[in-house]
């Protein structure tokens, strides 16, 4: 672990207008033992285009073929990765400058330590920055009632621990992140939160799971992937109702709240309860 590799796969279908950005930011970082795998599901815009130009100019090989979706991708992507660090960089997104190095930094320092994620910027279209969100140590109870306690795009996991999961199930479809995850927690895997901002998730009118313009079968993804959630959820809880699942986030949601105070963002919250009022928006200043 002197030097451990770090197995990045990015996953893209016709997302030829950020691609190279996200190339970019990872080309770019200043801890090269790195390589970057490119899944293409076999776009039709100029996405080969773009990737072909960045061929031999950093540690990057791809495949371009059709895919059952956003999880057969991944598995396809992490069968080749030769890495010692895993994760995954969707093709909207963007890492921040030094991001691998300091994670790489906490797996060597730490070694009893499974996974590692941080914080995130949000950027919208012209990728400029419209929020962010700030995360505290990580609790599978908030994971599985409550969500957002963790991003991928800032998420980097030893290859131990993929292999003892199984890899990326390939029946939650559209949820691959949120049930890999869900395993991770349930197998008292050891998570590190780096206060810091490691990534940026692009934030627009495209994306596939947000969109309801985009169906399968008859329905949205979007609705697809929120019936794969309810699913996981059942898996690992006794108490599934939709009353149980109110007063559980009713409670998660103050339990965050002392945690975020503890950790010093006292700013933070009352920022985020003025937002869920709908009062006020406060910003607040971040990292870059």
């Amino acid at each position: 672990m002197k030097k451990p590799l770090v197995s990045i796969i990015t996953v893209t279908f016709n997302r030829a207008k950020y691609l190279e950005e996200t190339i970019s930011s990872v080309k770019n970082q200043d801890y090269l033992n790195i390589e970057h795998i490119i899944i293409d599901g076999g776009s039709t815009d100029n996405t080969l285009e773009i990737i072909k130009k960045y061929e031999g100019a950093y540690n990057m090989k791809w495949i371009s073929e059709k895919d059952e979706g956003i999880a057969d991708a991944l598995n396809k992507g992490f069968g080749i990765a030769k890495g010692d660090i895993f994760c995954w960089l969707d093709s909207d997104d963007t890492y921040l400058p030094g991001t691998i190095k300091k994670v790489v930094e906490i797996f060597k320092k730490h070694p009893q330590i499974d996974l590692v994620f941080g914080d995130i910027l949000i950027i919208n279209d012209k990728s400029q920055v419209i929020n962010y969100i700030k995360f505290t140590d990580f609790s599978f109870e908030t994971f599985i009632y409550e969500g957002g306690c963790i991003n991928p795009a800032a998420t980097f996991w030893r290859r131990e621990l993929y292999n003892k999961l199984g890899g990326i199930d390939k029946e939650y479809m559209w949820s691959p992140d949120y049930n890999f995850f869900a395993k991770a927690g349930a197998s008292k895997a050891i998570f590190y939160h780096i206060r810091d901002f490691l990534a940026a998730y692009r934030h627009h009118s495209n994306q596939i799971l947000g969109n309801k313009n985009y169906f399968r079968k008859g329905e949205s993804i979007f609705d697809i992937k929120l019936k794969e959630h309810k699913k996981i959820i059942q898996k690992y809880t006794s108490d599934f109702t939709e009353g149980n699942i109110r007063w559980k986030k009713r409670k998660i949601l103050i339990k965050r709240a002392f945690k975020y105070i503890k950790q010093g963002d006292l700013l933070y919250v009352l920022r985020g309860g003025l937002k869920r009022t709908g009062i006020l928006h406060i910003p607040l200043p971040h990292k870059n």
